[in-house]
């Protein structure tokens, strides 16, 4: 048993060994690397941290740009829209202007054929008038001609003459 004894014994110091090396081990790592590593992970924490604030700062600033830009746009349709509505009463003005002074001129340019058309039938009444009164008088020249004969004709020459004389006087 004696064997057992030291054996255990052995057995005991080498597990008594383990576990205070384990434990230096522990507090040289807790001194050295635990302490540096919490460093690191609360600069690490930090850092993301404030990744996080800036992205949701960045994240504010583009809905407020967004926002801006949507009124923009709207401000932008609705003058849009007012320059196209005035353009298309101005359109509509002028097409009345037009159609109305093109009535005035058709009229003016009727008034104008008219007159020209009321001349142009007395000149082509005067010009017929004075037609048959030229052949009105040939005919009764010839007419007379026929029926009065030398003597009738010398009668009311003197006639004439008389009375013509006779006006003057």
């Amino acid at each position: 048993m004696d064997i057992n004894i030291i054996s255990f014994d052995v057995e005991l110091m080498t597990f008594i060994v383990q576990i205070i090396s384990t434990l230096v081990l522990f507090i040289v790592i807790a001194k050295f690397a635990v302490k540096p590593m919490q460093k690191f992970l609360v600069a690490r924490e930090e850092l993301i941290a404030g990744q996080f604030a800036e992205a949701e700062k960045t994240n504010a600033d583009a809905q407020m740009a967004l926002n801006e830009a949507q009124k923009e746009i709207k401000i932008a349709k609705f003058e849009a829209e007012k320059i196209i509505d005035a353009a298309k009463e101005e359109a509509t003005t002028k097409g009345e202007a037009i159609a109305r002074q093109g009535r005035v001129d058709a009229e003016l340019e009727m008034k104008k054929a008219s007159e020209v058309i009321k001349r142009e039938r007395q000149n082509m009444l005067n010009t017929t008038k004075k037609e048959i009164a030229n052949i009105t008088t040939i005919a009764t020249e010839q007419l007379i001609k026929k029926e009065i004969d030398a003597n009738v004709h010398q009668n009311l020459f003197e006639e004439f003459v008389t009375l013509v004389g006779g006006s003057n006087e």
